[in-house]
């Protein structure tokens, strides 16, 4: 039920609509412009960069949020990761979304930490890489300042050993991660 398609130039206006809407944007580093001429251009760039990877996800074949792999270090081997759930119909589901994500990047890809960076607020998101088995190692004491004010960046990260000794419970979601 859950599918993940690579993120391509006809899907732009709808991942655009789903970056600049409130309950998205609230919980991002930046604003962007509702701009699709600029939508267009991010896309080239990141077409071209193999340290990141982006794909639609899928839910009962509608497309209902962005994934992706960010700062892909081959040589360290880690990547952050970023997703957000464009539409809110689908809001229920976004917990179920995850492990697909790191069994394909622990499994496949051969990644030995994923890390994220959750910004101030978004307890939701805290909670959800906790219940995944991600530790809590630092906080950035005003990192980003957005509207006007400081807020503070709550740093998680997940190493593999521990995705495949205390996780396996969720080794089962698997799906096809086309690069």
């Amino acid at each position: 039920m859950i599918a993940f398609k690579k993120l391509e130039v006809t899907d732009l206006e709808l991942v655009l609509e789903w970056r600049t809407s409130e309950h998205v944007t609230q919980y991002m580093y930046t604003d962007i412009e509702k701009s699709l001429e600029n939508q267009y251009k991010w896309f080239e760039r990141i077409s071209t960069d193999d340290t990141q990877y982006y794909w639609m996800i899928y839910y009962k074949e509608q497309p209902i949020g962005l994934i992706s792999l960010n700062q892909i270090d081959r040589l360290h081997q880690k990547s952050s990761f970023g997703y957000y759930i464009g539409d809110l119909d689908y809001s229920i589901i976004a917990g179920r979304i995850h492990p697909y994500l790191y069994n394909f990047a622990f499994f496949e890809l051969g990644i030995n930490k994923l890390y994220a960076e959750v910004m101030e607020g978004n307890e939701g998101m805290m909670k959800m890489h906790r219940h995944y088995g991600f530790s809590h190692v630092a906080t950035f004491q005003e990192h980003v300042y957005k509207n006007n004010q400081y807020y503070n960046v709550e740093y998680f990260e997940l190493l593999s050993s521990a995705w495949k000794n205390k996780c396996r419970k969720f080794h089962k979601y698997q799906a096809e991660f086309p690069i």
